[in-house]
């Protein structure tokens, strides 16, 4: 019994001191979920911006120009969106590291 009362008295002494962290895992599966779901985002961001960039292509070919442009910017929206989603990814790792 003593023995565990040490350990103990350690234990506590060490996370007073700062020496040891806890990590609550409900909070780590809460971290995940949002960096999968930020990351799904991103990859609908990706295919959405080609998908209109590949259209504003095809129409710039075919003589639709003013159609075209409007395309091109829809991808270029898209491709803000996910320069903007890969930036939160970064912090939520930044903060990870810090954890």
């Amino acid at each position: 019994m003593p023995y565990r009362i040490q350990k103990v008295e350690e234990f506590v002494k060490q996370l007073e001191s700062g020496d040891l962290k806890l990590r609550v895992r409900v909070l780590e599966s809460e971290r995940a979920a949002r960096k999968a779901t930020i990351l799904q985002m991103a990859t609908i961001y990706t295919a959405l911006g080609g998908t209109l960039f590949n259209v504003g292509v095809n129409l710039s070919s075919q003589g639709n120009q003013t159609i075209a442009n409007g395309a091109f910017i829809g991808a270029g929206v898209f491709s803000l969106l996910l320069t903007k989603s890969l930036h939160r990814v970064k912090k939520l790792d930044k903060l990870e590291k810090m954890l």
